[in-house]
């Protein structure tokens, strides 16, 4: 059975290669159009759009791998099937699932490897593409003002707190409304509300505030509404616009922790957990993919290549389309956001897994 599993793996190698090489070069072609048409606008160097074709690189793999496995399986298995292979190894008593099995496996491992890629690669590229963007490429700097300002600090790579202002603005060196949280082992110990925090003479100052320590029974409340206080935020000015990302740009840990501190705010979360869960729900995309060709390359055709060329153009229109509706009825709140997001991988997935037991039966 190993010697099955590795004539299949290697079987998939020359396709997989073809496909990510193939929907990758797609990809970066598009983008390559707009960013030497907005280099020439603004006269920035190529070597620009060279650094931002490779900085968009991870977050573009990310969208092909899936892409790669559907064609990669249907490839291969057709063109098993068309060679009598598949029926040879079922008449030596191999049963249907056992055969196709390395393609599902491939699936699920290209869904891990794209979660990894998600979660420690992708994020720190796509702020600094949109740094390189705005700063390199159009000469501009990135907004001075910032809406939803959250500024986390670990210790131990545990959260040891946190501040959220409602806006930043980086010129005034000004926050306002400013809600500072101190945790001891998860538990809040010190709460700070500020109406401003300035930064003067290498110093944050909070005006107008009170303060509340938790670790007494009722607490204690310090008052400040008509002074001033210092306070020590671990950001310096320049530092704060810097922190600030879109929900591309954040790992799970930090989407997860903004969305807690929005949620205690009772700001509308359906973006938010909509882009938490297509963390999960675009990288599984390769292990359904993989459900599906199995069933689907393993046909009595000849034409083997043009047939499963044709499937998987059919199979990723399908899948972008319910993505897009299920995004679209998230954000409209129609329908939960994990639903949304996770809408194409359950229609895909449910029929890939009709198939495979209609397949495994015949």
């Amino acid at each position: 059975m190993r010697i099955l599993d590795r004539y299949i793996l290697k079987e998939l190698v020359s396709p997989l290669m073809f496909g990510m090489l193939a929907f990758t070069a797609l990809f970066v072609s598009v983008d390559v159009v707009q960013l030497v048409r907005m280099a020439v606008d603004y006269g920035a160097p190529m070597l620009v759009v060279v650094q931002l074709v490779l900085l968009r690189l991870p977050q573009i793999v990310v969208y092909t791998f899936p892409m790669a496995v559907l064609l990669a399986g249907l490839l291969t298995l057709g063109r098993l099937s068309a060679a009598s292979e598949i029926v040879a190894m079922q008449a030596g008593t191999v049963s249907f699932y056992r055969i196709v099995g390395p393609v599902v496996g491939l699936g699920l491992a290209f869904s891990l490897l794209t979660l990894v890629i998600s979660e420690w690669v992708v994020p720190a590229a796509n702020y600094a593409y949109r740094r390189v963007l705005v700063e390199d490429l159009q000469g501009g700097q990135l907004p001075a003002v910032s809406r939803n300002v959250i500024l986390r600090e670990y210790q131990g790579g545990l959260l040891r707190g946190f501040l959220y202002a409602t806006e930043y603005d980086g010129q005034a060196r000004t926050m306002r409304e400013v809600t500072i949280v101190e945790l001891s082992r998860g538990r809040p110990v010190r709460t700070t509300y500020a109406r401003r925090v300035v930064w003067e003479n290498e110093t944050w100052w909070m005006e107008d505030g009170v303060i509340h320590i938790h670790d007494g029974e009722p607490g204690v409340t310090i008052d400040f509404r008509e002074g001033r206080q210092p306070i020590t935020i671990g950001y310096r000015p320049e530092q704060v616009v810097t922190a600030q990302k879109s929900p591309e740009e954040m790992t799970i840990r930090e989407l997860r922790d903004h969305i807690a501190v929005l949620g205690a705010r009772g700001a509308d979360l359906r973006e938010y957990l909509l882009h938490l869960h297509m963390k999960f729900s675009i990288p599984a995309a390769s292990f359904v993919f993989a459900l599906l060709a199995a069933p689907l390359g393993v046909q009595s055709h000849r034409s083997a290549s043009s047939v499963g060329f044709g499937l998987s153009m059919v199979v990723i229109l399908v899948y972008y389309v319910l993505m897009t509706l299920g995004t679209a009825l998230a954000q409209g709140g129609q329908v939960p956001p994990g639903v949304g997001a996770w809408l194409q991988n359950l229609v895909l997935g449910a029929v890939g897994m009709g198939l495979l037991w209609a397949a495994g039966r015949r």
